[in-house]
């Protein structure tokens, strides 16, 4: 995913928030307009999932520059419609920002002692 696609992803879903319903297929001319099926399954990542915290953590630790690439499952991002990578997208930089916030804590808590 590059970093166009990502800013396209990201605005498509700024303004679906806003209610700019104008604009909210600007960036993506191919996105499908009907409501996901129930019986379509995404990806998510639960907030109890040990393998993405440690992800999370070993890529702030080392300062990446683009942490919400690393942390995704590319393979699976590749595999989705353009609306599912949206709500994939936003989940992972949800679970991410969590994450964040925990690693932190544990940062500023072994600081402290």
């Amino acid at each position: 995913m590059n970093n166009h696609e990502l800013k396209k992803l990201a605005l498509s879903a700024k303004n679906r928030l806003i209610g700019n319903k104008d604009k909210i297929n600007a960036g993506l001319k191919t996105a499908r307009t009907m409501p996901f099926s129930p019986n379509i399954k995404i990806k998510t990542i639960s907030l109890d999932d040990n393998n993405f915290y440690n992800r999370v953590k070993e890529v702030l630790e080392r300062d990446a520059l683009d942490p919400i690439r690393e942390v995704m499952d590319q393979d699976y991002y590749r595999s989705l419609s353009a609306g599912m990578k949206e709500k994939y997208l936003l989940d992972v930089i949800e679970k991410f920002l969590s994450y964040k916030k925990r690693f932190d804590q544990e940062v500023s808590q072994k600081s402290v002692l």
